[in-house]
């Protein structure tokens, strides 16, 4: 008995008192239903901790729940807002959990592409505009005026015109099609015979010093390669005082072709630019006519898609040299 009464009911003294006399001969008298309530007792405050941690558990969660709904739902005005709006603009990032992160992060990406596009938009129309205003005036001038038309005249200067408009509708398509994420089908050829191939065919348009290496192979899409050869070729043409200098060769497990002029070259802070569509730094009319500007923002799409990268720097004689790297064929 002194056992049973030394202090208020634990789980410890309900295993004890389990052998207790009373207990032994089956009495369910006063004593045993305060075992029984003490056993159900001991049993709740087991349980509690458990039963905290998943109320806590929960109230956390409903929490996190709100928090995270009135963050995509700021984020949801806010991209409402951009929409509206005519100027480009961008979501700001908070410190938000990885998930939001990554929603804003690529919502930022798409809006920056959607404004680019509004703004290529916008300057097609306007480099489209110009040569179509000038055949314009010359047509209504023409028929103002009917016997005064000069028909070889008008002819001579409306080609030009008609040229660049030419021009301009190709290099669009061009750059679409690399744009579309379609690549061709990749072959190996030696970058060193396409290039030897397409400055023999120029050779009378401008003065072309060519030095080619032996076996420099790569892996890409030779119609493509040769548009932006094309490009680079034009381009140092129309901007050379007198001659180009090409070279093919391996450097660094890479294939490396370089075409440098001796123009007045590119500025520095205009390096980055330049391959930007509808960039004009400066025409020289008396060669080949203005470029539509789509030049260069082609070709390093086009290498880009076949695993290379473009750059420009100054050459030896001050002008400006295109460096191509591409991966050679394994």
């Amino acid at each position: 008995m002194g056992i049973w009464h030394t202090r208020s009911p634990s789980c410890d003294h309900m295993r004890r008192g389990r052998n207790h006399p009373d207990a032994r001969a089956g009495r369910t008298g006063g004593v045993s239903g305060v075992g029984a309530l003490s056993r159900v007792a001991c049993v709740a405050a087991a349980r509690l901790p458990a039963v905290a941690a998943v109320t806590a558990a929960s109230l956390a969660g409903r929490a996190f729940r709100r928090k995270a709904l009135r963050r995509v739902a700021a984020v949801s005005a806010e991209l409402a807002a951009l929409n509206e709006g005519d100027a480009g603009g961008s979501i700001p990032q908070e410190r938000d959990p990885e998930e939001i992160t990554e929603l804003v992060r690529n919502l930022n990406v798409t809006l920056e592409m959607l404004s680019q596009e509004r703004r290529f938009t916008s300057d097609v129309s306007h480099e489209i505009r110009s040569p179509i205003t000038a055949l314009r005036a010359e047509l209504e001038d023409a028929l103002m005026y009917p016997g005064q038309a000069d028909v070889p005249s008008l002819a001579t200067r409306l080609l030009p015109c008609v040229d660049r408009l030419e021009a301009m509708v190709t290099d669009l398509l061009a750059l679409a099609r690399t744009r579309a994420g379609r690549p061709g089908r990749r072959e190996r050829f030696d970058l060193g015979e396409c290039v030897r191939q397409e400055v023999s065919e120029r050779l009378d348009r401008c003065q072309v010093g060519l030095k080619v290496g032996s076996g420099v192979i790569v892996e890409a899409v030779p119609s493509e390669m040769r548009r932006a050869l094309v490009n680079v070729l034009d381009n140092a043409q129309r901007y050379a005082s007198k001659t180009v200098d090409v070279e093919v060769r391996r450097q660094g497990g890479a294939a490396l072709l370089a075409v440098s002029d001796d123009g007045e070259g590119v500025p520095e802070a205009d390096r980055r630019r330049i391959f930007e569509r509808f960039t004009r730094l400066g025409v020289r009319p008396e060669r080949d006519g203005p470029g539509t500007g789509l030049g260069l923002a082609i070709t390093q799409e086009i290498v880009r898609g076949n695993g290379g990268a473009i750059h420009v720097e100054e050459s030896d004689t001050g002008g400006a040299r295109f460096v191509l790297r591409l991966p050679l064929a394994t």
